[in-house]
């Protein structure tokens, strides 16, 4: 009896050894989960703090290419301003070079009036070929106006102008350029040179005298323009007018009455 109880201890031991030992690998495979499910979170964590990081780097360069390129762009519009400020200053000095040119050429021209100096030489005048034709004032030409072409003249300035063989003068505008012949020094309208009767002479020596600024204002204060023709009742004379375009206009309006009418410049009252 005794002999059957300790056979039985004996088989019972090694059963739970057996048990222990075969609940040991679910023990371990469940330990073994768990450690790779840690190990997967881990990797997924890091990951995650990885792509973290480099979206953050990516945005911080995206930043930097920006302020860089917004940089470029300034440095290139402030090039561009100072370029285009570089050529306007330029220009501008042109501009002025040529504006001081012109007004030394004019300056020079109005202080020799003034010292009433006169010039001489040949005068020719130009009539249907060019009526209608443009100026170099703009203006088309009447052959039938008080004008005349001189070759530096401002335009507007007026000019007396005295033929040297019959005494007779005759006061123009200068609205264009010319004579370009060389020997002559103004080109007369055909109304201008039949006043100085040198319609059938085609060329003759005169005398000019510059008697205004280009606005056709006379150069001494005291002086204005009349239109000055024969009446019934004698001489008569309308003015005075400071404008020479004024005292012009008028004497077209009086010429059909009174071809023999004519543009003074005498003491203003």
């Amino acid at each position: 009896m005794l002999a059957v109880a300790v056979t039985c201890m004996l088989l019972t031991a090694p059963m739970k050894a057996d048990a222990a030992s075969a609940s040991s690998p679910s023990d371990n495979t469940s330990s073994g989960v768990s450690a790779s499910a840690a190990s997967k979170k881990s990797q997924k964590s890091e990951s995650r703090s990885a792509k973290s990081e480099k979206s953050k780097k990516s945005k911080s360069s995206d930043k930097s290419e920006k302020a860089s390129s917004s940089g470029k762009s300034a440095k290139s519009d402030s090039s561009d301003k100072s370029s285009k400020s570089r050529k306007a200053a330029k220009s501008s000095t042109k501009t002025k070079q040529v504006s001081e040119q012109g007004a030394d050429n004019r300056d020079i021209w109005l202080k020799r009036a003034q010292e009433s100096e006169v010039f001489a030489g040949k005068a020719s005048w130009y009539g249907r070929d060019s009526h209608g034709g443009a100026t170099a004032s703009g203006l088309s030409y009447d052959m039938y106006t008080f004008t005349a072409a001189h070759r530096t003249l401002p335009m507007g300035t007026v000019v007396r102008v005295t033929d040297q063989e019959n005494g007779k003068s005759v006061m123009v505008c200068v609205t264009d350029r010319g004579p370009f012949v060389r020997g002559r020094i103004i080109d007369l309208s055909f109304a201008a040179a039949k006043q100085l009767d040198l319609g059938r002479r085609g060329v003759g020596k005169v005398e000019l005298e510059v008697v205004s600024d280009e606005s056709g204002t006379p150069l001494q204060a005291d002086l204005a323009y009349y239109v000055h023709y024969s009446a019934a009742m004698g001489d008569e004379r309308i003015g005075p007018f400071r404008a020479f375009a004024d005292a012009a206009a008028m004497h077209e309006a009086l010429r059909q009455a009174h071809p023999e009418a004519e543009v003074v410049l005498d003491q203003s009252r």
